[in-house]
């Protein structure tokens, strides 16, 4: 969709200790920093090929689980689907505030709008009670079963690795027994055949 330009999902590191030190990301900062508009800026990177695999066959749907910055790959890879031609583009996505950080918010309601894209939202701090994108993929358990089931979809999860991507495999295999009627230890088997083949693929970071 954009074969000479990178675009980058950044979010700014500035947070306080328990002490109250404040503490500021390095690299995040400084990009953060850059003004373009004072003068051309150079950023020293390079760019090193992406671990997730997506399908060949355009019948092929894919579900893409990205909470907060975990949205950037699905970003790059529903641009390049669309521009292929690929329907059956399904996004859980996460953060803690719609009005703060709802990534490329214009973005995926134009492509929901022409029906290139099925958008399913988890925003944890807009109510009493959090809900995250484990929480939508267990609501919307016949709709995943249902694509699961046919066995050419492709799942991918990004983001951050602290409790989510176990959070996300507990739904799944709640999704396999709820829907699909498969016992607790069958769920488990049926979720690492997924993972053997690269039916689901996940990059995550701490």
């Amino acid at each position: 969709a954009l074969p000479n330009r990178i675009e980058i999902l950044l979010a700014v590191v500035q947070y306080k200790t328990r002490l109250s030190k404040p503490r500021r990301g390095l690299c995040s900062s400084w990009l953060a920093s850059l003004d373009p508009q004072n003068g051309a800026v150079r950023v020293p990177l390079w760019v090193k090929k992406g671990g997730m695999k997506f399908p060949a066959d355009p019948d092929s749907p894919a579900i893409m689980i990205g909470p907060g910055t975990g949205v950037a790959p699905f970003r790059a890879a529903i641009q390049e689907r669309v521009a292929q031609g690929k329907k059956g583009n399904f996004l859980f996505f996460g953060c803690r505030q719609r009005s703060k950080d709802f990534y490329c918010q214009a973005e995926w309601e134009e492509l929901m709008r022409k029906g290139l894209l099925t958008l399913f939202t988890a925003f944890s701090r807009d109510q009493e009670d959090k809900v995250y994108v484990q929480h939508r993929i267990r609501e919307n358990k016949k709709l995943v079963w249902d694509l699961v089931s046919q066995g050419n979809t492709y799942i991918y999860l990004a983001g951050n690795a602290k409790q989510m991507p176990e959070a996300v495999a507990d739904a799944l295999k709640f999704v396999f027994q709820s829907e699909g009627g498969l016992s607790a230890s069958e769920a488990e088997e049926y979720f690492a055949a997924l993972d053997r083949t690269h039916h689901f693929q996940a990059e995550t970071w701490s």
